[in-house]
């Protein structure tokens, strides 16, 4: 993602299912992701062994009843969004877990905001004076290294909602303005947002304001539930529910993103395999005898190399195809 947007999104920032029907193998094709160079890890949480790939990890072997467990950190969601083949690619996978009945265990959905909507020093005061309503009891404020976070709503709900200083988070001093405000879902309660019938930026405010407002305080009135909802949450749920599905922060697929993977992603693995490569010879009979698929996206991004070098030595034909002038004799 280009820490440098100034344009506000909301997106899918985790995304966890389970599956008691199918194999890792076919739970990878489900993503889209085949052609990736998965690792093999240790597993987590009873898992005995996992499958591993940007942030994606497939845990399997654990007890009978548990199946195989899909998840999605939010740098595993955007290299979905980037590397993944299929068509309309979160309403594909959303429809492959529900049209098979999967279980759903937790989906993040996240609002960044980059223009300046929320200062999350005010907003930190106003959950430590409990100038807010809301059906979660439990809150918490947070003033550390890493920023200031505010936490409403308990770990082991099926809602949660954070907002922190993300660009504190990741550590950046450059001056840019990057408030993150996440809606932790569980369960049910994920499955219902990705089945409500609206733009995923309607949907995230419509929830976020069902469960959470922020309230300016009136004098004689004790009752929260009647003072007025402050300005930037106002600002913020309007904002929000205007922003369509879905913003892909990484963009298209390109000659750039294809030479990050391959250099500093799968790198260590092709160094490897030189190295236990007779000649480099020996090393392209190999990947020219390999069994997976050809890719129709990697086609592309060849033919826009092509294209492009095309384009570039037809300037410089034309630069130098220029009538040479007689000589002065």
């Amino acid at each position: 993602m280009d820490n440098n947007l100034q344009e506000n999104v909301v997106i899918y920032d985790w995304l966890s299912f389970t599956s008691k029907v199918h194999t890792p193998d076919e739970l990878i094709a489900a993503l889209g992701l085949s052609e990736c160079p998965w690792s093999e890890i240790p597993g987590a949480h009873g898992y005995m062994d996992r499958k591993y790939f940007g942030h994606i990890s497939i845990h399997y072997n654990g007890r009978e009843d548990m199946g195989v467990w899909c998840e999605m950190s939010g740098q595993g969601c955007r290299m979905f969004e980037d590397l993944s083949i299929l068509p309309h690619k979160w309403e594909t996978l959303f429809s492959f877990i529900f049209d098979n009945h999967l279980h759903m265990t937790r989906l993040d959905v996240a609002f960044d905001d980059h223009t300046g909507i929320l200062d999350i020093e005010r907003v930190a005061q106003d959950t430590q004076e409990q100038h807010f309503v809301s059906r979660m009891k439990c809150w918490e404020v947070v003033h550390g290294s890493a920023g200031t976070s505010c936490q409403i709503g308990s770990p082991k709900s099926k809602v949660l909602v954070r907002i922190y200083d993300k660009a504190a988070e990741r550590g950046f001093d450059d001056g840019r303005h990057w408030v993150r405000v996440e809606l932790q879902l569980r369960d049910k309660r994920a499955e219902e947002f990705v089945k409500l019938p609206m733009l995923i930026g309607e949907a995230f405010a419509g929830v976020l304001l069902n469960y959470l407002r922020f309230v300016e305080p009136e004098d004689g009135d004790s009752n929260k539930s009647r003072w007025k909802m402050t300005d930037y949450w106002a600002d913020l749920i309007g904002g929000a529910g205007r922003i369509r599905i879905f913003t892909v922060p990484g963009g298209e697929y390109n000659v750039e993103k294809c030479r990050h993977f391959v250099f500093d992603m799968a790198g260590n693995a092709i160094e490897a395999m030189l190295q236990m490569s007779d000649s480099v010879d020996d090393f392209l009979i190999q990947l020219y005898s390999r069994r997976c698929k050809p890719n129709p996206k990697y086609d592309l991004v060849v033919k826009e190399y092509h294209a492009r070098q095309e384009a570039f030595a037809e300037k410089v034909r034309q630069y130098f195809t220029v009538e040479d002038e007689p000589d002065e004799s």
